[in-house]
């Protein structure tokens, strides 16, 4: 239970954070023009969310954060699958899930700079809280043109702006 806690307060903090250090919150239209002129679009979601869940073309997989997966005790597992499932999974529910930083995740991003050119840095997940967390560290680290996507990846496809990987 003390996990379940933990977690929520992490995720708590991520979107509660009062300082914004990046560039600015773009929304997903914007982020596409910006791109069309050259900007870098990075996903920091879960190498599986960029590949199962899908993904916008060519933006460039550099997860923020790895998750590790403890299973709950296998009666509430038991008991949970015997419940009839009409909803999505809360994964929440049979395991503790912690999430780890990518400790690579700075000099990753740095690494594709060099590789593409000093060009913006657009960031998107799924809903916009890890890709504001991420632009704060890039932006503290001292890397500039650093840009966040509001909505994430769930509005660039209500938007429906070119994505692939479904």
């Amino acid at each position: 239970m003390k996990r379940v806690y933990l977690v929520l307060l992490f995720l708590i903090t991520l979107m509660a954070q009062d300082k914004i250090y990046y560039e600015d919150d773009v929304d997903v239209k914007e982020a596409y023009a910006m791109m069309q002129k050259g900007a870098i679009l990075i996903d920091v979601r879960t190498a599986g969310e960029f590949v199962y869940a899908g993904h916008p073309l060519k933006a460039i997989s550099i997860p923020i954060f790895f998750y590790h997966y403890k299973p709950k005790d296998i009666e509430l597992r038991i008991n949970f699958a015997k419940k009839e499932q009409v909803k999505p999974l809360d994964a929440h529910k049979i395991y503790a899930i912690t999430p780890i930083e990518n400790k690579n995740f700075l000099e990753s991003v740095k690494k594709v700079r060099e590789t593409l050119g000093n060009r913006a840095i657009l960031l998107l997940c799924r809903t916009g809280a890890r890709s504001k967390y991420a632009a704060n560290l890039l932006a503290k680290n001292g890397l500039s043109e650093i840009y966040n996507v509001e909505g994430g990846f769930l509005e660039w496809k209500r938007a429906k702006l070119p994505f692939g990987g479904e």
